[in-house]
């Protein structure tokens, strides 16, 4: 019996936060971090130990190494379970409030691109981190659609860190398609592009040139104009 031939499939697997929209997880992090008595939370802080992490990860990094429980006395396993879920709690809170109040934006350039991708048959994956990607792209309104009907897989949130989300990623794409020929992961964070490489994935960095030390395969500094068959064509996928 021949073996099953497969149509060639790729992937482009987004994160969502700082690529696609502009949400303000960054300032809910830092009014929940100031709030709880945090000293040093700076962008480079949230840029290195916090963004593109899940949740607890990224508030566990805030109370451990900005001296919160030890500032607070909180010293037992138990006791700094309890405190991270309260303060992600608020921070999730803070996070909603601006949503509500409008405080995003779109990169509708992004936007655009995903949509001549789809035109190639390239399979389109929202593969954020955080629970709350899901729920903005339910909301966000996207030329008369909601933005989440541009992906054809959602994977956010189905993971304790990115490294799983993005498996689940290749996972749910060769569940569904039957094979995955390449798989490219669009990121901003340093840990995005370190997992994607663990996992065999290509990596493109966006608007950083330092991601390039993590392990990118390319950067891109903007989505206008730019060719997915030429992305494709760059990293060999094709």
């Amino acid at each position: 019996m021949a073996d099953k031939v497969y149509p060639m499939v790729y992937a482009f697997i987004w994160d969502f936060d700082g690529i696609i929209v502009f949400t303000p997880h960054e300032e809910a992090w830092r009014i929940a971090a100031e709030t709880y008595g945090a000293k040093g939370f700076t962008s480079d802080f949230y840029q290195k130990y916090v963004s593109g992490k899940p949740r607890l990860e990224g508030g566990r990094a805030i109370l451990e190494l900005l001296g919160v429980y030890k500032a607070l006395g909180v010293n037992t396993e138990k006791e700094k379970e309890k405190l991270l879920i309260e303060f992600t709690n608020y921070k999730n809170k803070v996070f909603r409030e601006l949503i509500e109040r409008g405080v995003y934006k779109v990169n509708w350039d992004t936007i655009e691109f995903i949509k001549g991708s789809k035109k190639h048959g390239i399979v389109q994956v929202l593969a954020s981190a955080s629970r709350n990607a899901r729920p903005i792209a339910d909301m966000v309104n996207v030329y008369g659609r909601r933005l989440i009907e541009l992906f054809d897989v959602d994977v956010s949130g189905k993971g304790s860190s990115k490294k799983e989300v993005f498996a689940k990623a290749i996972e749910y794409v060769i569940k569904r398609y039957g094979f995955l020929e390449c798989g490219i992961v669009f990121e901003d964070a340093p840990s995005g592009i370190v997992v994607a490489k663990e996992l065999g994935l290509k990596a493109i960095g966006y608007r950083d040139p330092g991601l390039k030390e993590h392990g990118a395969d390319l950067i891109v500094y903007s989505f206008k104009d730019l060719d997915p068959l030429k992305i494709l064509s760059s990293l060999r996928c094709l």
